[in-house]
């Protein structure tokens, strides 16, 4: 069963205190991470995409991987823990309705996240 409770919307997805804790609040380097995490979210977002369209466990399960460190970064916990659960799936090549239902949530967030991020990059220019 999935666990995941999430309203997107409601409330801020992101929590940046590690990154500015983890840079020493360093302007420049949030910036650059900040820009960092808006060109990758959405091509690792689109090769996710593509391997849940085609059933591709493997490749779900490389790319989901790979995304959890870029999202972690930004405190986007609740994305960490829907990356795990398709991970998860996707290594007993089972369950791809789960996670069809998680691969929706995951781009809801995503959405929401970049949207967040995008404001708070304003903050570091």
């Amino acid at each position: 069963m999935i666990t995941i409770d999430f309203e997107p919307k409601n409330e801020n997805v992101c929590n940046l205190e590690y990154l500015k804790e983890m840079t020493g609040g360093k302007k420049h380097l949030i910036k650059d991470i900040i820009d960092m995490f808006l060109s990758q979210v959405p091509e690792e977002l689109k090769s996710v995409n593509i391997a849940v369209e085609n059933v591709d466990y493997a490749s779900i399960k490389i790319y989901t991987h790979s995304m959890k460190s870029t999202v972690s970064i930004m405190g986007i916990s609740s994305l960490t823990a829907i990356l795990r659960q398709m991970e998860d799936f996707a290594k007993k090549t089972s369950d791809i309705d789960k996670i069809v239902e998680l691969n929706l949530k995951l781009n809801s967030i995503c959405k929401q996240a970049i949207e967040e991020i995008e404001i708070e990059k304003q903050f570091y220019l």
